[in-house]
Formats: C-alpha cells, structure tokens, sequence
C-alpha cells in the first residue's frame, strides 16, 4: 500500500471529560480515557511516551519479546522500502544492532518459540514463504510455510507458534490456521470463519484472538476466538465498526484494540475494549493523532506499542498502563 508522508506526532491518549495529569520521564501529557461501566477490572488507561526511541522509524515490522530484550526486525521504512535491519531493545533504554535479516520483509510476523527468534513470511518485492530465525549469533532460513504470506500474525501457545490470516498475493485473504512446532514444519490445523489480512491479535485465556482484518480492500467487524489445540475457530462478536491494522493487547482480562484504519487511506485515533466474558465492545478512549501498521512488545515491565504509521513512520515507544 503507498503512503502519504505527512509528519507524525507525538501520540496521547485522550478522553471525553477526562483531565490530563503530567507523566513522569517522558515530558509528555496523559491523559485517563472515561472509567468503563464494569467494576471487575481496573478502569483507566493512561498512556506516555517514554523516552527511549526507536533507531529510526519503522511500521509493518515483528516485534519478539525475549528475556534479554526486545526484537524488532524487518518493517517498512518510507518509501515503501523493505528493512533486513534487526536491533535488540532493552529495558535500561539501550539499542544493541544485530545482524541483517538475510532476506528483507515487511508485513510481517515475530515469535519466540523454544527460546527461538522467529520472524515470520512477509513482503518484499512479493510475498514471502521463509522463517527466518536467530540462533544467538547470526539470522538464517530455517524453514519456509505452505505458501506465501505476508500481512499476517503469529502467536506461541503450547509450544507451537500458530501463523493465521495473510495474503498470499492471489487470494484475497488466507483462511488456513497454520501450526508448528519447530519453525520448520507447518500444517493447516484449522480454518478461519472469516478469512483476514491484517488483523490484530493477541492471547488471552489461553485462546487466540483476532479483531478485524481486511479482505477485498474492506475492513472488517469480526472478532474470531481460536483454540490453540484444535484450531477450531468462531466469530464470537463484532466491532462497532470494520477496523484493519490495528494492533491489541490484553491488559486486566480484557483486550484493548489500538488504533487501525477503517479505510484504505483513513487511519483510525479510537481504542475499544473488549471483554471475552461478555463479548462486549466498549470505547477506550482516544488518541490525539491516529496511528495504524505498529506492534506490541513487552519491554521490562512495560507494554508498549512499537513504531507505526501516523501516517508517517514513528519511532516512539508508547506505554500502556492499566490502573
């Protein structure tokens, strides 16, 4: 997808009624989203943007939490080029460069399996099948998928890494549910009921979750819950509105859905909470300005959203908090 490059800006949370209070470290403002309805769980998010940066700005890229840091290899660089550039963040704010990724990608997937850096077909030129992995010292193809994907995700659960949704630059979305758990080896385990690119996902409840996606050029509405051991999978609500590339992250038993683009060309501001218990979908608030295309990671004791498209590329580390 071409960009427009336009400046990007710092990214705050924002709020109907809410009063913005200063944030530690970073100098910039955040603010509490309205308290939910529910009482079950912690009811305010605040969000800061932390000092560390990022080398350079970066969207589309895998991002692999490992104990020893955060990895984000690959992504999209402006000009719609594809990066083999891979570092190491740490918790202390250090930026440690690793070896290039032998083959460059974008819209792309990271998982840590076996203590294993993987980074996940992609795009460069044309969708990718390779598995790229670290083994400590240098990146190489270890294995390749069933067929080319790119616009992807991938998700460790149970000692396999599951890889759902994608494009394999025919078909307008991928609906196998693949599984391995080696990296080498895959097989289609399941089907999605609703087949998607781009989609956020995350794990909660020892299940797999996906929010949206795109298909056909249109975005979609379906919440699709998939079980990691069988790969049965099941539209178990919607979103109040067809959201693509955002990205969610489970915070206090529930999922909160960041950002996205409701369009080809229109990036989205708007967080929505999902609660798996009822199935119900409630606004979490605004950001100032939208951001689509980034990644979640944890990095010490944060969680934090990784780069993105603003709808330039960012190189701002965004902290979640939960209170």
């Amino acid at each position: 997808m071409r960009r427009t490059a336009l400046a990007a800006g710092l990214l705050l949370l924002t709020a109907c009624g809410a009063n913005p209070t200063a944030a530690t470290g970073s100098g910039a403002p955040t603010v509490a989203p309205e308290p939910t309805s529910t009482t079950a769980h912690p009811t305010h998010l605040f969000l800061r943007v932390l000092p560390q940066h990022l080398p350079g700005p970066i969207a589309r890229e895998a991002v692999i939490t490992t104990p020893a840091g955060t990895i984000v290899a690959g992504g999209l660089l402006d000009g719609d080029a594809s990066s083999a550039t891979a570092y190491l963040l740490t918790a202390g704010g250090g930026v440690r460069r690793m070896p290039a990724l032998p083959v460059p990608v974008h819209d792309t997937a990271g998982a840590l399996l076996a203590g294993r850096p993987l980074v996940i077909g992609g795009g460069n030129a044309s969708e990718q099948d390779v598995v790229q992995e670290w083994d400590g010292h240098r990146w190489s193809v270890v294995g390749h998928l069933p067929q080319a994907r790119s616009d992807l995700v991938a998700a460790t659960v149970g000692g396999r890494v599951l890889v759902l949704g994608g494009y394999d630059g025919s078909r307008p979305a991928e609906p196998g549910i693949l599984a391995s758990s080696d990296g080498r080896r895959w097989r289609t385990i399941g089907r999605l009921p609703v087949p998607v690119r781009y989609p956020a996902s995350t794990v909660l409840g020892g299940a797999v979750w996906l929010f949206g996606g795109e298909r056909s050029g249109s975005e979609q509405r379906a919440i699709q819950r998939v079980d990691p051991r069988t790969g049965a999978a099941r539209v178990v609500s919607e979103l109040p509105i067809g959201l693509g590339h955002a990205v969610a992250v489970a915070l206090g038993g529930r999922v909160l859905v960041v950002g996205g683009r409701t369009g080809p060309d229109t990036l989205s501001a708007r967080q929505w909470w999902f609660d798996p218990g009822t199935g119900r979908v409630t606004p979490a608030g605004r950001l100032s300005r939208p951001l689509a295309d980034a990644a979640v990671a944890r990095l010490g004791a944060h969680t934090v959203v990784v780069g993105g498209e603003s709808p330039a590329d960012t190189d701002h580390l965004v902290e979640l908090t939960l209170r």
